[in-house]
């Protein structure tokens, strides 16, 4: 098993209500915050941590799987944490804590073995994690918005909400400290890939963000926070010899996304050789090159279209060795 390229996802997340991501309140005030977002420290704007990203994306994917992690505390009740059998394809993308051995391939499902490798005593190892995932930033142009908004230094939005007692009618009014809906935060991923059919994993990534698009980023999801979008999603295949020789030609640019003033352009080829391109407007595909006009979320466009996208020349023949 040796690293073979890395596929370099970019893009917006959008937020199209207010997102709530926690932090921790550095000091007691009256009146103060109770649930403050997460900030960078050195610039006090708000960002969403990589981790947060991950968690909720291998989550979404561990309910769709039906993968959990059984467990038991102290006192003997159950638990239900990250499935970590070693072998599923929620394992390998997104990782598990250290273990030597997972089963011999005798024991293991057909399916469960085209992501793993035998070591030399004959069982089978998923190796590194797959998935990386940065911090999200707020971008140039959503932190002007930001001062045009909300005025200099204010990134933040405070929401009310209340308890009522059920009987009295008394309210018992907690603040919610949270993002404005309308910002938007770059992000990038990074895929590793270590085997020949990682390059498969990605399907499940997609899987997972097609899944919160439609489920909730953040705290308090249920109580309209935290729905999210991705936009101006672009893809990039590193073959390892980017990475030996620094050329830049070794790049191929899988899925790119061109920027004129409000339009965006998505383009990609086919694995048959055909260029596709449509127009995107609040992150749905509008139109393409064949006239025909229909409204589709990018993400679950990109989706249905998986299998025929030509996902890198120099892929396909570093794979193959």
């Amino acid at each position: 098993m040796k690293l073979k390229g890395k596929y370099i996802i970019s893009g917006k997340i959008y937020c199209k209500t207010g997102l709530h991501i926690g932090g921790t309140a550095e000091g007691f005030e009256i009146g103060g915050i109770d649930n403050p977002v997460i900030r960078d420290p050195l610039t006090d704007l708000p960002y969403i941590p990589g981790s947060s990203l991950k968690g909720k994306l291998r989550s979404l994917l561990e309910w769709k799987e039906g993968k959990f992690g059984k467990g038991r505390k102290s006192d003997g009740t159950p638990t239900f944490g990250p499935c970590n059998c070693g072998h599923c394809e929620v394992c390998v993308l997104f990782g598990t804590p250290p273990r030597h051995r997972v089963k011999k391939p005798e024991e293991l499902e057909e399916k469960e073995l085209k992501f793993l490798t035998a070591d030399e005593e004959g069982y089978t190892i998923s190796g590194p994690t797959r998935l990386t995932v940065r911090d999200a930033f707020p971008s140039e142009d959503t932190k002007k918005r930001w001062e045009q908004w909300l005025g200099e230094g204010i990134y933040t939005e405070i929401k009310m909400e209340n308890a009522i007692d059920r009987v009295t009618s008394e309210a018992n009014p907690r603040p919610m400290e949270r993002v404005p809906a309308g910002s938007e935060f770059e992000f990038q991923m990074i895929v590793d890939i270590y085997h020949e059919n990682d390059k498969k994993l990605l399907k499940s990534l997609f899987t997972a963000m097609a899944l919160l698009e439609d489920s909730s980023l953040g705290g308090s999801g249920t109580r309209g926070h935290g729905r999210v979008e991705f936009r101006d999603i672009e893809v990039k295949f590193r073959p390892v010899e980017y990475y030996i020789t620094g050329d830049g030609k070794k790049e191929k640019l899988v899925i790119s996304v061109k920027i004129e003033g409000e339009k965006r352009l998505i383009v990609y080829h086919t694995s048959k050789g055909e260029k596709k391109e449509f127009l995107l407007k609040e992150g749905k595909r509008l139109t393409t090159t064949e006239g025909k006009k229909e409204e589709r979320e990018l993400i679950k466009h990109l989706l249905s279209e998986f299998s025929k996208i030509d996902w890198g020349l120099e892929c396909r023949s570093t794979l193959s060795t």
